[in-house]
């Protein structure tokens, strides 16, 4: 089994396939696989907390997203 050495980078997230998602169903999904992510990998038993950060980040702009687009939306 390999070691883990604290200088190596994080893991990199790549992508296996795409769809078109509304900013909505982004999110909700995003929020989901971090919710089961986060419950398999805590920060207290080792998990990687740059990955949980980073797609905390990520849930956190699509929720700002949406919204501006029902703001924007109420504006017309």
């Amino acid at each position: 089994m390999d070691s883990i050495n604290a200088s190596d980078p994080p893991p990199r997230i790549t992508t296996t396939s795409t769809k078109v998602l509304s900013t909505k169903r982004a999110q909700i999904r995003l929020q989901a696989f971090l919710d089961e992510f986060e419950n398999r990998n805590p920060p207290s038993k080792g998990g990687d907390k740059t990955v949980t950060a980073q797609l905390q980040k990520l849930n956190e702009a699509l929720l700002e997203e949406r919204h501006r687009q029902r703001a924007a939306r109420k504006e017309h």
